[in-house]
């Protein structure tokens, strides 16, 4: 008997000195990679993020959540969106699926002042945007598990430092080519080229592609008139949507000698969110720099910006 008391309180003592079990990681669900990194450096290894758009070949506004997709939002404790229509279905699935400790964060609502008053919904390439983004995440995992505090805080700086290395280098291509003019199939970029100080142009037709509607033959001529002449440095074009009109306008301004530079609506895998901003960053200056190596004079510049035509 004396014995047995003796292995229970040993087992008792064990269990007493033992560490305490982790805290399950706090899940968060983000429409788009492009959020889903973000709170995966913010949260790091207290946190299971699920991106549900993570493919950089899906368009966004053909995408049709599963069934699977539905549970894993209406599991989730944080969930992240783009906003002003961009990610709709995640909406629909969120009223589909109410939950009271819930908390959702659209990218869209936390810096209303930095909205382009174009409506362009691709928020996702302003950094203050994602610094917001950032802050915001680390103060909910700070609320639902405060013993890491400190963690999410330290992580929070870092991603801060990683937003200074691409504001830098926009700094630098600020000034470089100051006022550029460009143009682009749709206006994915339109929130970086803001920061860039470089005039759009071509919106009308841009965002005729964007919204899937056939523009007008007078936009498409002016458009193409634009690439022939030779008005713009740089043509950008969605690399995860492609059609015939895209296709010709991509010819037309092979033929006239004007660089094509290819972006993406999310980050791509294995890739943290100022390094895929830096990639695409890069490809410009490689862009601009090969045109000047060709002997091709950069565009005239304007002075206004971003102006419908």
């Amino acid at each position: 008997m004396f014995a047995r008391i003796v292995v229970l309180a040993a087992v008792a003592l064990a269990w007493a000195l033992a560490p305490a079990a982790a805290a399950a990681p706090v899940s968060i669900v983000a429409a788009e990679s492009t959020y889903g990194v973000i709170a995966q450096a913010v949260g790091g290894p207290y946190v299971r993020v699920l991106s549900i758009i993570r493919n950089p070949d899906v368009d966004p506004h053909e995408f049709e959540a599963s069934p699977r997709t539905a549970r894993e939002v209406a599991g989730a404790s944080i969930v992240l969106m783009n906003g002003l229509g961009y990610d709709a279905w995640m909406s629909r699935m969120l009223d589909a699926n109410p939950s009271p400790s819930r908390r959702v964060i659209v990218a869209a609502q936390l810096v209303p002042a930095r909205l382009l008053a174009d409506g362009n919904p691709h928020v996702f390439y302003d950094t203050r945007v994602a610094d917001a983004m950032a802050a915001r995440i680390e103060t909910l995992l700070t609320q639902r598990d405060p013993a890491h505090a400190a963690d999410y805080a330290a992580r929070l700086r870092e991603f801060r430092r990683s937003l200074a290395q691409v504001d830098a280098r926009v700094a630098r291509l600020r000034s470089r080519f100051a006022g550029l003019r460009v143009t682009a199939t749709e206006p994915v970029y339109g929130y970086m080229l803001r920061e860039l100080g470089w005039v759009s142009l071509g919106q009308t037709l841009q965002f005729n592609v964007m919204n899937d509607t056939e523009p007008a033959p007078a936009v498409v001529a002016r458009y193409e008139d634009d690439l022939r002449q030779r008005r713009v440095a740089l043509l950008f074009y969605n690399r995860q949507v492609s059609s015939p009109l895209v296709r010709r306008m991509r010819q037309v301004a092979a033929s006239a000698g004007i660089p094509v530079v290819g972006v993406d609506e999310f980050v791509g895998p294995g890739m943290g969110y100022a390094q895929w901003l830096l990639a695409s960053l890069d490809a410009v200056e490689s862009a601009l720099r090969g045109r000047r190596e060709a002997g091709l004079q950069p565009a005239p510049r304007a002075m206004s910006t971003n102006a419908r035509r």
